[in-house]
């Protein structure tokens, strides 16, 4: 009997400790509890409202569209226009905003996530009046970020949209994770591209690959270096057809950028032609363009949203599903 009763107990016993090892180990494991638990913030009380800039996505389908020319120059017109405004230099490891803006950075966004200064340390005032983020040229450890690295970015970018009215993203060129990530969390998307099939065909891949993860996308169009007047909004119509039967998407026209000797003659490390030139051809066109963004976009202007739903917030949930 005694043998009976005790064989129960230790099979008893067994059997809790067998339970409670399973329970400690979980089907889901490290990563997918990890994944569970962030679901389930979704399922708490939301924080608080807070005020944040307007945040515009620079992209484009190909290096070589004059993309971080447009995000340089529309700087310095969104600040002619009273905005405070800062550019983030976010293609990662190929920056150059630094020599379109005239500066010489001696922190970087590298050094940023490192934890080796703070925000306010590598932030730069530029003599054209934004201040800029630089990011970092030809180091191969930051062409490919890491999920840490992701949010710390994702913190910084939280803590400027506080403080400013305007955030413009100078992203890199493609569909690379990081890029495309940082597009998913911004207000809106401004892809650069130029009227000729090859530029054409990656500008729609962007919006595809985009469209997929966030239908709602909010894209607007500026076709660069276009030699005849409204052959932009030829191709931009080109796209646009393509972008509504396949994907869905509604594109808006911003407008073109004439194919301009003045910028070929332009050298890097100068300042900005729109603020050298402001009544050559391109600089009246970035002129006119960051007028219409600012109507199309409500005034590029601070507004209030809610606590889940601030560009760092948009930037940790997106990043679930990448």
């Amino acid at each position: 009997m005694d043998g009976a009763v005790n064989g129960q107990q230790t099979s008893k016993g067994q059997s809790a400790k067998t339970g409670a090892a399973s329970t400690s180990r979980s089907a889901l494991g490290p990563r997918g509890k990890g994944l569970f638990g962030r679901l389930l913030q979704g399922l708490r009380s939301p924080p608080a409202a807070l005020q944040e800039a307007a945040s515009i996505a620079i992209a484009s389908g190909k290096g070589g569209t004059g993309k971080s020319f447009f995000a340089t120059s529309l700087a310095v017109a969104l600040h002619r226009s009273e905005r405070r405004t800062v550019l983030v230099d976010a293609d990662f490891g190929l920056a150059c905003d630094h020599l379109l803006m005239g500066v010489k950075p001696t922190l970087t966004l590298q050094q940023l996530l490192q934890g080796q200064c703070t925000l306010e340390q590598v932030l730069i005032k530029s003599p054209c009046g934004p201040r800029l983020l630089p990011g970092a040229s030809g180091v191969r450890r930051m062409a490919t970020p890491t999920d840490k690295d992701l949010m710390l970015f994702a913190r910084e970018l939280g803590v400027l949209a506080a403080s400013e009215d305007t955030l413009l993203l100078d992203l890199g060129a493609g569909i690379a994770p990081a890029t495309v990530l940082t597009m998913l969390s911004a207000d809106w998307i401004v892809l650069v591209t130029q009227p000729e099939i090859a530029a054409l065909v990656d500008a729609y891949a962007v919006i595809k690959c985009v469209a997929q993860l966030k239908s709602s996308a909010k894209f607007l169009i500026v076709v660069n270096r276009v030699g005849t007047p409204g052959r932009g909004e030829m191709a931009f119509q080109r796209l646009t057809e393509v972008a509504s039967q396949k994907v869905g998407v509604e594109l808006r026209y911003l407008g073109e950028i004439p194919d301009d000797d003045s910028v070929m003659q332009h050298r890097l490390g100068q300042l900005p032609l729109i603020a050298t030139e402001p009544d050559a051809p391109t600089s009246l066109a970035v002129t006119a363009m960051s007028e219409r963004l600012i109507q199309i976009c409500g005034g590029l202007m601070p507004r209030t949203v809610p606590g889940d739903e601030g560009i760092q917030a948009r930037f940790r949930q997106h990043r679930l599903f990448m």
